[in-house]
């Protein structure tokens, strides 16, 4: 036979995750929980790197630009000789390229809906705070 489980006041359970929200709400940062104090997030440099990683990405293996002189062209030689010497290779470093752009830009997106989501879930839980609030001033009337 065990004990009975003692019984839990629900609403004094309830009290005092107001009281600590409305602590935290006007103690902590100011608006920790109010949407329009969310920073907003400027993507443009990060999605502009990801572009740029796509773009070096098709780079792999190419012969870069070179002026006409004598020493450009023997660089070109010596570039091509590697370049047939890494044939096996250099595929596989494109390939991961490749890949790496393709997981940063998802990335990207990835934060950008979160971000979205965070704010629509900050706007959600501050109008029930609100709403939470005029409940309780309305019952201690």
């Amino acid at each position: 036979m065990s004990a009975p489980e003692p019984r839990v006041d629900v609403e004094q359970v309830m009290r005092e995750i107001r009281e600590r929200v409305y602590r935290r709400t006007s103690a902590g940062p100011a608006g920790a929980l109010d949407p329009s104090s969310l920073q907003e997030i400027d993507w443009t440099s990060l999605r502009h790197a990801a572009q740029h990683a796509a773009r070096c990405a098709g780079l792999v293996g190419q012969m870069p630009s070179a002026p006409l002189t004598w020493r450009a062209r023997c660089g070109g030689i010596f570039v091509r000789l590697v370049r047939r010497m890494l044939f096996w290779y250099t595929p596989q470093i494109a390939q991961y390229q490749q890949a790496s752009a393709r997981a940063i830009r998802e990335q990207v997106e990835a934060m950008e809906r979160l971000e979205e989501t965070v704010r629509v879930t900050a706007a959600s839980i501050h109008a029930r705070l609100d709403e939470l609030e005029r409940e309780r001033r309305g019952r201690s009337e």
